[in-house]
This record gives structure tokens, C-alpha cells and sequence, in this order.
């Protein structure tokens, strides 16, 4: 998780939050949560906005 979150460049708070909210799928193993690099991937592609919206 705290390599996922560095590699989007958000708190690991912030990565934990979308994690408890669904927005990010993970596996968890025991106490740990894990994120498959896929799963970050489709996030990153899923949230990225181009250009101007007046919406």
C-alpha cells in the first residue's frame, strides 16, 4: 500500500480511504492489503481527465 501510494502520489491515508470505499480493489492477506499493479493501472486510466469541462 505505501508503494502504491507513493507511486500516485497521495498520502497512504488517502490510498486507504479508496481502498475501504471500493474505488481500488486489493487483496488482503492476513492484517496486509495488497494492490495488484493492474488494479492501480485501471484506477489511473479510469480517473485521468483531459481538457476543459464547464460540467
Amino acid at each position: 500500500m505505501k508503494d502504491a501510494a507513493a507511486a500516485l502520489g497521495i498520502p497512504y491515508s488517502a490510498l486507504y480511504e479508496l481502498t475501504n470505499r471500493g474505488d481500488i480493489e486489493y487483496t488482503k492477506m492476513g492484517s496486509r492489503k495488497y494492490i495488484q499493479r493492474e488494479h492501480l493501472m485501471s484506477f489511473i486510466a479510469t480517473n485521468t481527465h483531459r481538457g476543459y469541462s464547464s460540467s
